[in-house]
Parts: structure tokens; sequence; C-alpha cells
């Protein structure tokens, strides 16, 4: 006997977690938009371990201060919260 044949496809609803997809899409822009200021962090690190910037643990806080500002405000919500 041939299987019942439907005149219109059933299609399943799903439902979206809306804060769960938002929390994606936040992290996928962040982790993209974050690029430049790892590279500089990671361009200071090089300077410092080769000499052309001393080694100086107040050096280090007030540049990652100024670079962690300067992400705050380009990116605003976007930007890394410790």
């Amino acid at each position: 006997m041939p299987a019942e044949l439907r005149s219109s496809p059933t299609f399943r609803t799903f439902r979206v977690d809306g804060s769960a997809a938002l929390e994606a899409t936040r992290s996928f822009v962040s982790a993209g938009a974050t690029l430049p200021f790892d590279a500089l962090r990671f361009t200071y690190a090089s300077a410092v371990q080769a000499g052309l910037v001393r080694r100086s643990m107040l050096a280090s806080r007030d540049f990652e201060l100024q670079l962690s500002t300067l992400e705050k405000a380009v990116l605003g919500p976007f930007a890394r919260t410790v």
C-alpha cells in the first residue's frame, strides 16, 4: 500500500531564545572588533621584550589604562569588561 501523501507540507515551528542569540552576536562582533587592540597589546609586549620600551610595571599599567579607555570609547558596549 503506498505511503500517504499530504497536500501541504507541515512546518515545524521553533523558537529562538532572544537573549542567547543576542549574546552570540555580541561575542562574535566583540571578538572581531577587539583584534586591533589585541595587536597593539602584542606590539607593546614585543617592544618591551626587544628592549625598545623600558620594562616597567607602571609604564605597562599606564599603557593598559590608555588602551582600555580608547577601546571603551571606540567599541562602546562591545568593549571587554573585566
